[in-house]
């Protein structure tokens, strides 16, 4: 690969993060875990900081939230919010994931709306304490629905490539 190539490298480490994130397909007890792939996707924001800021600016909100969520693992001042703070963290994933497809030349793709359908009801099922086969469940599917935005990442890092 070339390494002037930022913006291919940037499709890439997005979808590597992505892949990532899938592949942890767990609610709980991930957070340091996904704090380290978030690293990752804001170096790749980072190199395409010249042409949209907003991918940098949503991987930054994630870090803190992530962070307060790796800090409030054994209680803490931030507990009581924490199912809100992991809603609130994926849904800017999810914001990223439009983002960065506008970004890359596909804004009209069908991953961010499918995958906002379990997302969405991992929230409600998260806030309200509902059974957690519920919530686990439509956050596993969510993580599946990750993988496709890998793939479509890893398309636009391909097309990039092949640009230069």
């Amino acid at each position: 690969m070339d390494k002037r190539n930022r913006l291919a490298l940037a499709y890439l480490l997005a979808g590597i993060s992505a892949a990532g994130r899938a592949m942890l397909a767990m609610p709980d007890n991930t957070q340091l875990q996904e704090l380290s792939l978030t690293v990752l996707a804001v170096v790749g924001y980072l190199l395409i900081a010249r042409r949209t800021v907003l991918p940098l600016v949503c991987g930054a909100a994630q870090l803190v939230l992530e962070l307060i969520l790796c800090g409030s693992q054994n209680g803490g001042v931030w507990v009581w919010l924490l199912p809100l703070l992991r809603s609130l963290d994926l849904w800017i994933l999810l914001l990223t994931t439009v983002l960065m497809l506008r970004q890359a030349g596909m804004p009209h793709r069908l991953m961010p709306g499918v995958a906002a359908l379990p997302l969405a009801v991992y929230t409600v099922a998260h806030q309200l304490g509902r059974p957690a086969v519920v919530s686990s469940t439509a956050f596993i599917l969510f993580s599946v629905l990750l993988l496709w935005y890998a793939v479509l990442m890893i398309r636009a890092y391909n097309a990039a490539r092949v640009r230069e």
